[in-house]
């Protein structure tokens, strides 16, 4: 007869490797009922190790997740200087990395249990998919790249909202009042906080917020930025200046304005966020925010390093700045 192992368990219990954990190991909270399922499919399963256990047995192996629902940011050149840099930080500390995607219902708390990670770092904060809070709750040790609004999760960030202000406050010193904007899902903090920061820019300077100016590119496909982008031009408004989510979206933008026979940099501004290097070689070379990618992936995989090698939770929280590079796109009217 086959070995009953762990997965066997939860599948047969209808919960996650780590509930059937800390049934095994006594820790944490699980209800009567939940339980009462995970013991009785317990039968013939012989656990190797306790968590405890697999704990002071390091894998020497942290977990990069992908924490997004698309496949935008394999597209995106920031995520590769991330990756790049939590892959240098991890053989300088003698670790490696296992890289996942969180869409493809892999029990991640169940990597850390199981003992095939010491700990994770999490690429994106989707709000509304209950991930970080199961992290935290499981007390895996755990790291997100990127904006988070739990103050007690330990990230690396950058401030979105004074980016997108600062980009936003640029365009109206150029003289524009008719600014579009094509953000990111809102089921992440950066897309809402780039929003926010749109929205208190054109307050703060007594420009109505317009509704109608504002379009949501949630899949980054080029297909929609293109279209978001004509519909905007072609809003009565009339939008003398765009920000987009990133260089991807811009770059879509670009294309679509000149089909409509927009001279860009002339008569119509753009501004992009990432500073690809796609950005300085399009005609005309694109004014964006750098963002210190590879810093955040360096920070956030030393951060989880030294917290694993000390036995502790990550407890730390920083922002990293960014910087709006003028280039030819923009122009005053």
């Amino acid at each position: 007869m086959k070995k009953k192992t762990i997965y066997d368990v939860a599948k047969e219990a209808g919960v996650s490797i780590s509930t059937v954990s800390r049934v095994i190991n006594g820790s944490g909270y699980v209800s009567a009922e939940t339980r009462k399922k995970v013991e009785q499919a317990c039968a013939d399963f012989r656990p190797a190790a306790s968590a405890r256990e697999i704990q002071s047995k390091k894998s020497r192996t942290i977990g990069v997740i992908i924490n997004h629902e698309n496949d935008y940011f394999f597209m995106n050149e920031s995520f590769v200087n991330v990756l790049r840099a939590i892959v240098t930080v991890a053989q300088k500390w003698g670790y490696r990395i296992l890289l996942e995607h969180n869409k493809l219902n892999t029990d991640i708390c169940g990597l850390y249990y199981e003992g095939r990670v010491d700990g994770i770092l999490v690429l994106g904060c989707n709000e509304q998919d209950g991930l970080i809070e199961k992290l935290k709750n499981d007390q895996v040790p755990f790291v997100v790249i990127g904006t988070c609004k739990d103050e007690m999760v330990s990230q690396v960030e950058i401030n979105n909202k004074k980016a997108s202000y600062d980009v936003v406050n640029y365009l109206i010193g150029l003289g524009h009042r008719n600014i579009g904007i094509i953000t990111g899902s809102l089921q992440y903090a950066s897309g809402k906080d780039r929003l926010d920061g749109y929205k208190e820019a054109l307050s703060d300077a007594g420009i109505p917020v317009r509704e109608d100016l504002i379009e949501v590119c949630d899949d980054f496909s080029d297909k929609k930025a293109e279209n978001l982008t004509k519909k905007l031009l072609y809003n009565p408004a009339k939008i003398t200046a765009l920000v987009t989510f990133n260089d991807i979206i811009a770059v879509a933008s670009y294309r679509a304005a000149k089909e409509m026979k927009k001279k860009i940099g002339e008569e119509l501004s753009i501004v992009g966020f990432d500073d690809d290097r796609v950005a300085a070689y399009i005609t005309p070379a694109l004014t964006t925010v750098w963002q210190p990618s590879y810093a955040k992936g360096e920070r956030a995989a030393e951060i989880l390093l030294s917290a694993l090698e000390q036995g502790t939770l990550p407890k730390a929280r920083e922002e990293l700045a960014c910087v709006l590079i003028f280039r030819d796109s923009c122009c005053e009217v």
